[in-house]
């Protein structure tokens, strides 16, 4: 154990230990701030899985370039980070443990050390990520189009072809409040249930009170 500690202070393995503290440090705040319902500090360091950087800079560019080659960008940035930090300070202090007698390693071989770590942990992240794509990849949204063919409920007293709103439940249990026509003579009233037909352009929905096509 007093050997491991000789080594995560010593050059290079130093630097991973920093990021891994730091890693550690932003988990915990997360969890204590941020765990009790979304209510706390938001600490969102994460990016969006696509990765899509519309930088113009070159570091930018570069970033992005970097993370697609180790396939760093399917999950978010901040466990992407801990991963690297992790497996580079593992590397580090076994690679610097078999060359060096001492906690630290002279100039070029600590720079070896260091860049080969990089390399490796990017290698390991890279892999994991890929195995957690499915788990990070986000849902679409549900658009106008998904809800044609469901089932609303009436919210207003009437429905007609020029008046009328209703409530409807999409794919992923979020609720809207749309607004709604009928061309045809209806008894459509509050909480009377329609099935929505189609959609225009301007998010007019057209329904039909004949909801037993559905039943």
């Amino acid at each position: 154990m007093g050997r491991v500690l000789e080594v995560s202070f010593g050059f290079p393995t130093v630097i991973f230990t920093t990021l891994l503290l730091i890693s550690v440090g932003y988990w915990l705040l997360t969890t204590l701030l941020g765990g009790g319902g979304g209510d706390g500090l938001d600490l969102d360091l994460d990016v969006d899985l696509d990765l899509d950087l519309e930088l113009e800079s070159d570091v930018g560019t570069g970033l992005s370039g970097l993370l697609r080659t180790f396939h760093l960008h399917h999950i978010p940035l901040s466990l992407t980070f801990t991963l690297l930090s992790l497996f580079g300070w593992a590397v580090s202090v076994i690679a610097t443990s078999l060359t060096t007698d001492s906690g630290s390693a002279s100039f070029l071989p600590a720079l070896a050390i260091f860049l080969g770590a990089l390399i490796v942990s990017g290698l390991i992240t890279g892999r994991i990520g890929q195995a957690l794509r499915p788990v990070f990849a986000p849902n679409p949204a549900p658009g106008r189009d998904d809800l044609i063919g469901r089932i609303c409920i009436v919210q207003t007293g009437s429905v007609s072809s020029t008046f009328g709103q209703a409530e409807v439940v999409d794919s992923e249990h979020g609720s809207h409040l749309i607004q709604v026509r009928c061309e045809q003579a209806n008894e459509l009233r509050q909480g009377s249930q329609a099935l929505i037909v189609t959609v225009d352009g301007d998010g007019l929905f057209q329904i039909s009170p004949d909801v037993e096509a559905v039943s």
